[in-house]
């Protein structure tokens, strides 16, 4: 039986931090990360990188993981025994660990469609192989589809929009595309701007069924309506892979994820998760969460290894920022934009939203508690992307800190 000090589930952002960080708190001790991927890909850009990028440029390089002394395993964790603590994996080998870290991950949700099976398919899955099955088909394709507008699904049909001989038709079942991330204003203008792009929208619609015989050729939606497709991208979300936990009796979530404590320690004393497996942290005091992203999964991962032989540093509540670009407007949101109503009686304090504060060519939308003016959240849109996420980061900082909204320093 092979044997290691700290084993680390999962190779890809969140795993490979991890790995490194241990490294550093823990010189002396024995590493080994086990990933299924040989090639393991960064998470931010992927749909970009499917309709106008290079996939290449998303590889995570292993050379550090080797430079710094940690056993790269190619195979997968297929059960876990945390009374033993031991793994077995995929090929069958056990694998005896004293900590265990699971960065597992999350995978696109399931979906119910009759047709999903066939060639032509796409969901927008972590895997570089496939995803360059995706962008071979997306070549070669006239009609595509993307069934959902949430982040994933808006930024593939921005990246597809360049491409002009191809038809883009982006459906999405609610009032508007990305409703869950901005004000319906904002959500608004990326809808037109996708529009200006050559996407064609459709709201307050679903796909009932993929049809085709060979290969998918069209996407019928609720009323009947049929859509022509030779590529259709499910892009419905993503779900936290918690199987592996829920069988080795680890408590978790279904939605959430795996159950961890501040110290991203799991029910099992020597077991962590990190990242899009484990459970989001709420942020009680704006509404935000630790959304499922590669910063907050990165610290994540320094937070379980710097834990591993003693809890000593608690997961820091990070307010949520989100970012995607239209051409050449950059959209933005940071912690709370949607407003509650205050005659719910939710005990929520009562908000407001100051529109459209410009600063340096931005424009600028903050939501703030109208009794105390504390910033609870903001809408940033403007170019060029790198100011809109430095503007993000600012308000960010300013959030955490619960600075007046009077106070902040737009300009």
């Amino acid at each position: 039986m092979k044997r290691t000090d700290i084993l680390v589930a999962g190779g890809g952002i969140a795993g490979c931090t991890a790995a490194l960080a241990a490294r550093r708190y823990y010189s002396d001790k024995k590493i080994t990360l086990v990933r299924r991927e040989v090639r393991a890909l960064m998470p931010w850009g992927l749909a970009y990188a499917c309709g106008a990028g290079s996939l290449n440029e998303y590889i995570l390089g292993d050379s550090r993981l080797c430079k710094e002394g940690i056993e790269l395993v190619i195979d997968e964790v297929t059960t876990i025994d945390p009374g033993g603590k031991r793994v077995t994996t995929a090929f069958g080998e056990k694998i005896a660990y004293d900590k265990l870290i699971l960065a597992i991950g999350s995978s696109p949700v399931a979906s119910l469609l009759k047709g999903t099976e066939l060639p032509g398919v796409f969901v927008l899955k972590k895997e570089l192989p496939y995803l360059k099955s995706l962008k071979e088909h997306l070549a070669r394709a006239r009609n595509v589809v993307i069934v959902g507008g949430g982040l994933n699904g808006v930024e593939l049909a921005a990246a597809c929009s360049a491409n002009h001989q191809l038809h883009i038709t982006l459906v999405e079942q609610l009032p508007r595309c990305l409703s869950g991330v901005f004000n319906d204003d904002t959500c608004i203008l990326i809808e037109e701007k996708l529009r200006r792009k050559g996407v064609a929208i459709i709201t307050r619609a679903a796909a009932e069924e993929l049809e085709g015989c060979h290969r998918v050729e069209g996407v019928r939606l609720t009323g009947g309506r049929t859509l022509p497709a030779d590529v259709v991208v499910l892009a419905t979300g993503i779900v936290p892979n918690t199987l592996l936990a829920r069988q080795a009796g680890l408590a978790t979530d279904e939605n959430a994820g795996i159950l961890v404590d501040e110290y991203m320690q799991t029910s099992a004393t020597d077991v962590f998760a990190i990242g899009d497996c484990a459970a989001q942290k709420f942020l009680a005091s704006t509404g935000g969460s630790l959304t499922r992203q590669a910063g907050p999964a990165g610290h994540e991962a320094r937070v379980a290894a710097a834990n591993l032989f003693g809890l000593k540093r608690a997961r820091e509540i990070t307010v949520k920022k989100i970012s995607v670009a239209i051409g050449d407007l950059a959209f933005g949101s940071v912690g709370l934009i949607k407003i509650p109503l205050a005659e719910t009686g939710t005990g929520m304090p009562t908000t407001a939203l100051a529109h459209d504060v410009i600063a340096k060519d931005l424009a600028v939308k903050v939501v703030y508690v109208r009794e105390t003016g504390a910033t609870l959240g903001a809408e940033v849109y403007g170019k060029p992307l790198i100011r809109v996420r430095e503007t993000m980061n600012n308000l960010a900082s300013a959030i955490e800190r619960q600075t007046p909204f009077a106070g902040l320093a737009l300009a």
